[in-house]
């Protein structure tokens, strides 16, 4: 949870290039970033998941992102993910993961379901779209519920990810907004890591 909120920015990586990951990652970590979460969509993401915690383990922590099942949990399990993160709030799947020790990050929209999501176990919770409720709604529900910690994901960008930081959030997670697809495409990965930069550098 420490590193969440060290660095707070979250790539999220979806549906990248297998043949390009290590070099998309490398230069993340470059930039400093601390935590990563590969979706469950991308392909080959299991074999992404292993290689990334087998090479950069002892520098950042790996998760996995997209999880529906508890199939998909499993799979990120054995791939060596540390925590998982959902687009929705699946009672049995928060229970599962929970069992197993892991960090799980439901996806929620409502305050109702951050409660409940935090009784089950899940000691952050993903407000997803967060673009779609702001900052203020960030702000307001921090209000009664202080105590439950807040990723924001969804069309954030790098001009308004602090605001959702100084309205409470504690970290958030960025996609296509910080993994620019022409860095990718031209395989430019000092670009991508200048933004990298950029984007800690906007939330200090």
């Amino acid at each position: 949870m420490e590193l969440f909120s060290k660095v707070p920015i979250i790539p999220v990586l979806r549906k990248i290039p297998y043949d390009k990951s290590e070099a998309i990652i490398q230069s993340l970590i470059d930039g400093g970033i601390k935590v990563i979460e590969i979706t469950m969509d991308t392909d080959k993401a299991v074999e992404m998941i292993r290689e990334t915690k087998m090479k950069y383990g002892a520098e950042i922590l790996v998760g996995a992102g997209t999880v529906m099942s508890q199939v998909d949990c499993d799979h990120a399990i054995e791939a060596g993910a540390e925590f998982i993160v959902s687009p929705h709030f699946d009672v049995n799947l928060t229970k599962y993961a929970v069992s197993l020790g892991l960090l799980v990050i439901p996806g929620v929209f409502t305050p109702s379901e951050m409660v409940q999501a935090t009784q089950y176990g899940a000691e952050m919770v993903k407000v997803f779209p967060a673009s779609v409720l702001g900052p203020q709604f960030i702000k307001d529900v921090k209000g009664p519920l202080s105590n439950v910690s807040i990723m924001c994901t969804g069309s954030i960008t790098k001009e308004t990810a602090q605001s959702y930081l100084q309205a409470g959030a504690v970290a958030i997670g960025a996609g296509g907004s910080l993994l620019n697809s022409s860095f990718i495409e031209n395989n430019d990965w000092d670009a991508l890591t200048a933004e990298v930069v950029e984007w800690i550098n906007a939330v200090k």
